[in-house]
């Protein structure tokens, strides 16, 4: 097993320190699309799954992003929201499940409005308490 070379650990957490402020707009951007993606796929009908399948690309990608810049309620809720896609291109899009992915996207979007950063303390508690049905 290769060692960690703790020049470039430091080297590489720099860089990432240095970006770090970038994220959130970065994250607004992706916002955007996950939400024109959601609009698409609750307005209009896609037997081929290609609106679900792109939803469930951006929500993947911001999921592994958000968990880099320390917004890791982003990330949680984009593991749901894959989740729930990849349930809902197995069974479908009924109407309990179109509620939970307007949810799952709504509640991104106020995360990422709000800058919940970490895991959202009492305010992400109740951001997934609200989402789980509880």
């Amino acid at each position: 097993m290769a060692t960690l070379d703790p020049d470039a650990l430091k080297r590489a957490e720099a860089a990432l320190a240095a970006i770090q402020h970038r994220y959130i707009e970065w994250a607004e951007a992706d916002y955007a699309r996950l939400d024109a993606a959601w609009a698409a796929c609750a307005t209009t009908p896609d037997p081929e799954g290609a609106a679900l399948r792109r939803l469930f690309q951006i929500a993947h990608d911001m999921k592994g992003q958000a968990a880099t810049f320390d917004y890791q309620l982003v990330s949680d809720l984009g593991n749901r929201l894959c989740r729930e896609i990849e349930a809902a291109r197995a069974d479908g899009v009924g109407s309990d499940r179109h509620v939970r992915l307007a949810a799952l996207v709504a509640a991104i979007g106020r995360v990422i409005r709000e800058r919940i950063s970490g895991t959202g303390g009492a305010a992400g508690d109740a951001l997934l308490a609200g989402i789980d049905g509880g």
